[in-house]
């Protein structure tokens, strides 16, 4: 199954990183994989309810709705993800923790629009994670061009980013599967945009650092959309 947008290309474009060209012909669009999660809300206990992730190509690699195990309420999440108790009354539980591991283990780019809040709750829900620097963020990226043009440092959500450069939205935001659909359309754009300075990051090393990553972290996952 693809949702890849009209407007996306196969990678073949050179990526830019830590604002330096690096050339990459040979870059495999099928390593390049997109992610989206939604969950029960922000505290540390919050589970995971929808997993999407897509390949560089557009093919829907994940789309599933979980049962959690330990909450039987998430009224404030659910008026952001419309994800209601009945919905996944009868899916399983989260258990593709080895599923999900694998394919991390074999990307070479692991893509997200505020990635490490994302990152981190599945790494408490039991996914092995790659201990490379493969994570690239790109609400850091386009808070970045947003400062350029606005001057004012601020974490813009992956709805106007992908407003920016022109996504064409037909479903509801804060569905996993559309959000991880719109966070590839804008990795592409970005890949053509010479603003764009991408940065790959390391977990768990990037939860720790200081400094400009700290300013784009998103501080209400749930509304990243």
């Amino acid at each position: 199954k693809k949702m890849l947008s009209k407007k996306k290309r196969p990678v073949d474009k050179a990526f830019a990183f830590a604002g330096h060209q690096k050339n990459d012909p040979d870059a495999d669009p099928a390593r390049i994989l997109t992610l989206d999660l939604e969950t029960t809300g922000l505290t540390a206990d919050a589970e995971i309810i929808q997993l999407s992730i897509m390949n560089g190509f557009g093919q829907v690699l994940l789309n599933r709705y979980f049962r959690p195990i330990h909450t039987e309420r998430w009224d404030e999440a659910m008026e952001v993800n419309h994800i209601t108790p009945e919905q996944v009354a009868h899916e399983d539980p989260f258990i593709l923790g080895h599923e999900v591991s694998r394919l991390f283990m074999d990307a070479d780019l692991i893509v997200g629009y505020g990635t490490f809040n994302d990152i981190e709750r599945l790494y408490e829900s039991g996914v092995v994670l790659p201990d490379r620097d493969i994570y690239l963020d790109l609400a850091e990226a386009f808070s970045l061009i947003h400062y350029k043009e606005t001057k004012t440092i601020t974490y813009d959500k992956l709805r106007n980013c992908a407003a920016y450069y022109g996504y064409d939205n037909r479903r509801s935001w804060h569905d996993s599967l559309t959000d991880t659909d719109a966070t590839l359309f804008c990795f592409h754009q970005m890949l053509e945009d010479d603003r764009a300075i991408f940065k790959k990051r390391r977990y768990p090393a990037a939860l720790r650092i200081t400094g400009v990553f700290v300013v784009f972290k998103n501080p209400n996952p749930l509304a990243k959309s």
